[in-house]
């Protein structure tokens, strides 16, 4: 996420509200639960989420498990990428992007079926270096098979150093 961003997630909040996209995707997750283990896609409101949801993904691994396709990428997120990127195998990515580093422990997500958020550091496939924080959350159509991965990253480009 650039300054102009931040600074704009950060007036936003109401006072008392968590600042971090990642922990509160995941609050909303865990409403999405109710009594299941795993929410499905059909109870996610991309307008009830609508300051986050430009920066959400979503993974499709039925059939791909070992190279999930994207089906959806977020506007802010497609900001961090040199072009269009749904529809295709997650392998087929842009090496160095958000992208690739916002999804690529989705292996760990489907093993432990666990939500899972990192952070980290790498230089963009521009040469800049981009500070990231993500979320990858398991989802269900029956609320206890996982089918698809909702996924949520933000960032910032530091000066390199």
């Amino acid at each position: 996420m650039d300054t102009h961003s931040k600074a704009s997630e950060q007036s936003d909040t109401p006072q008392g509200m968590e600042r971090r996209m990642v922990l509160r995707l995941l609050a909303h997750w865990r409403d999405w639960c109710g009594s299941d283990r795993f929410p499905s896609f059909e109870n996610v409101e991309p307008a009830a989420i609508e300051e986050m949801w430009g920066y959400c993904f979503v993974l499709d691994f039925l059939g791909f498990t070992d190279d999930p396709v994207i089906r959806m990428v977020g506007d802010d997120l497609l900001a961090y990428l040199p072009g269009p990127i749904a529809h295709i195998r997650l392998s087929e990515a842009p090496p160095k992007s958000l992208i690739e580093h916002a999804a690529g422990y989705y292996g760990e997500v489907l093993s432990r079926e666990v939500p899972i958020s990192r952070g980290g550091q790498f230089k963009k496939y521009d040469g800049k270096k981009v500070l990231f924080r993500s979320i990858i959350l398991p989802m269900s159509d029956d609320g206890y098979t996982i089918s698809g991965l909702l996924g949520a990253a933000n960032c910032r480009e530091v000066a390199s150093g």
